[in-house]
């Protein structure tokens, strides 16, 4: 289902959120669960891993002032805010009363989530890396904690619903936050454009996973011997 969703991403408008809305309809299909909770899952899923990603980046960027591997300035301590006030968005109570019992219900969901902190971490990591690469062919000498610090909003620009496979935004906040650490905007934008393309290929690769039959659900009534 993840990897099918990778490719609506690449096939259609909407940045992630072709993919997410795949995803949802494929768990409605599985063991007969509601489409809305389905949808839910998979928001709570896409907003798991954007705070794991705003937590990653603040730990590295703190991690970088320390080793003076990042300047600090006044853009920095904004960026530092701003991933602060990120991290504390879960707990802060909304005011329409629906939305707010699902935040309440997913905050008290405690066992699910924690259990796939480990995969968020790992997944963030590598996504990260793969920039930092991307950066390295861009011939942009930042380290991988600089380039794990500047993840967050670029990545966010990249979810953003603003175009095709996140392209367009992924780049502007690559030029603005890249350009922070004294990337010139040319690199920055090769940067994003190369993590844009290895999103592509892992969309092309997994096309052929539309070829693949699904499970079969309970209550179905079970195919015909012999049948088509």
């Amino acid at each position: 289902m993840y990897f099918r969703g990778m490719t609506m991403n690449v096939l259609l408008p909407g940045a992630t959120v072709s993919g997410d809305l795949l995803r949802g309809y494929q768990l409605a299909q599985q063991q007969g669960n509601p489409l809305l909770r389905s949808g839910l899952s998979v928001l709570l899923d896409r907003l798991s891993g954007l705070w794991i990603l705003c937590a990653a980046s603040l730990a590295s960027l703190l991690g970088a002032l320390a080793l003076g591997i990042v300047p600090a300035g006044k853009e920095i301590g904004v960026y530092v805010a701003g991933l602060i006030v990120a991290l504390a968005m879960p707990w802060v109570p909304l005011p329409v009363a629906r939305i707010e019992n699902a935040r309440r219900q997913a905050l008290e969901s405690e066992g699910p989530i924690l259990r796939s902190v480990w995969l968020s971490v790992l997944v963030q990591l590598f996504s990260a890396m793969a920039l930092w690469l991307g950066a390295l062919a861009a011939g942009v000498s930042l380290s991988y904690p600089a380039v794990l610090a500047a993840a967050a909003p670029i990545f966010i620009m990249g979810a953003l619903p603003l175009g095709w496979g996140g392209f367009g935004a992924r780049e502007l906040g690559a030029v603005v936050v890249l350009g922070v650490l004294g990337v010139a905007p040319e690199q920055a934008t090769v940067t994003g454009l190369l993590y844009g393309l290895a999103a592509v290929l892992q969309g092309l690769g997994a096309a052929p996973l539309f070829a693949v039959r699904e499970p079969h659900r309970e209550g179905d009534a079970p195919p015909r011997s012999g049948g088509a």
